[in-house]
């Protein structure tokens, strides 16, 4: 999946945010066919009637905005967005959760303002209350556009940016194409037996979603259990294969896809979340948006079961450190999990533990015995939550 991207221009009104913002959507546009325009007077009219003009509710009408740009930019699009968007709070939201971000604020002076003041913006009690505008603190580039200034220019130097944070979901998957080139598991693996030993006497028509299902070794054994399962995994080499394999199968579903933000995937219910050496292999902030994600996506009483290298494994520490618990060894990322820290996490972001065992054992190897937890969830009730 291609990378997206947001280009979030602020500024005060009349500063030229959407003659900018225009200008860098047709040169984007030269080379994304994807790339779309937000104008704020676009937008107003998509959620205006909804929200009014009172600080909370610009604020929401803010959050809104940055809402429909990370639904966007996940999805692969290029966005460019023109809007006050008054709080500092929003743009803080920008940079830690939309990949590929860059925020440009366009500052000219008071007096170009007043100059430009086609809409009587700049005119007394109008004035004051636009200037109340918090300024952006850490913005990527600040352009003063002011007389003379040629918008071609300033588009080039919008260009010239590189965002700060951008997805990671195919960090590996070279390192996973290559792996699947060679490796063909046809077995399942002792944790997808261990699940079907905790299910089997349900004999539910599942949905079963597997998370990094890889060359989909476990996701064939659930399969002739006759359960529905979609499988999701970065690698093009393995899923190309599976689905060559099922075509057939109107129970399968494999998708080459980001796994913490296929949004059109998480629209589905799933009886049984599935991942199996899939959590180390993420981030901690992509931790906390998949779960996050997979609350609306678990049917009333599914469960989450999840197999996991932790900090006692015998790995942890090995390797160049590139995050909190998380190391790069011989080219493959593994972020290590921490079963104490987990289970507070986890609480608070809405599921109760079930079960969690640590230990060896699980998944041995001809040269390694890693360890390993096994932890199973369930969504907490609704009532639960609100009592707290």
């Amino acid at each position: 999946m291609s990378k997206g991207r947001t280009y979030w221009i602020t500024g005060l009104p009349g500063s030229g945010k959407t003659t900018i913002g225009s200008a860098l959507y047709y040169r984007l546009k030269e080379k994304h066919d994807n790339a779309v325009i937000l104008d704020g007077d676009i937008l107003k009219k998509m959620v205006g009637d909804m929200v009014g003009y009172t600080d909370a509710d610009r604020l929401a009408r803010g959050k809104r905005y940055s809402e429909i740009c990370k639904l966007l930019s996940d999805q692969g699009l290029w966005v460019v967005i023109c809007t006050v968007a008054m709080f500092e709070e929003i743009r803080r939201w920008n940079r830690d959760n939309i990949d590929g971000y860059i925020e440009v604020y366009i500052n000219p002076s008071i007096e170009v303002l007043r100059e430009r003041n086609r809409k009587n913006l700049y005119t007394g009690l109008t004035e004051e209350y636009f200037l109340k505008m918090e300024e952006p603190v850490d913005p990527d580039l600040i352009l003063e556009n002011g007389k003379g200034d040629l918008v071609q220019a300033q588009v080039e130097k919008i260009l010239y940016i590189n965002p700060r944070k951008e997805s990671n979901y195919d960090r590996d998957t070279e390192y996973w194409d290559n792996y699947y080139k060679t490796i063909h598991d046809e077995e399942p693996s002792p944790f997808a037996e261990f699940v079907w030993s905790e299910m089997k006497n349900d004999m539910l028509d599942y949905h079963i979603l597997d998370l990094g299902c890889g060359n989909g070794r476990d996701s064939e054994f659930f399969l002739k259990k006759g359960f529905w399962v979609t499988g999701i995994d970065a690698s093009n080499q393995a899923i190309t294969g599976l689905n060559v394999k099922y075509q057939n199968n109107n129970k399968a579903r494999f998708v080459c896809d980001d796994c913490i933000r296929c949004r059109t995937l998480f629209q589905t219910e799933y009886d049984i979340i599935y991942m199996r050496w899939f959590l180390h292999a993420i981030s901690e902030e992509q931790e906390e948006e998949l779960f996050l994600n997979l609350k609306d996506t678990l049917t009333e009483g599914g469960k989450i079961y999840i197999e996991a290298r932790t900090t006692s494994d015998e790995l942890y520490g090995k390797g160049e450190k590139v995050g909190k618990n998380a190391y790069i060894l011989n080219n493959h990322y593994r972020r290590f999990i921490n079963t104490e820290v987990f289970q507070k996490k986890i609480h608070e972001w809405g599921f109760s533990i079930l079960s969690l065992i640590e230990g060896k054992g699980f998944a041995p190897r001809k040269d390694q015995d890693p360890t390993l937890c096994r932890i199973i969830l369930c969504r907490k009730k609704d009532s639960d939550i609100n009592e707290k």
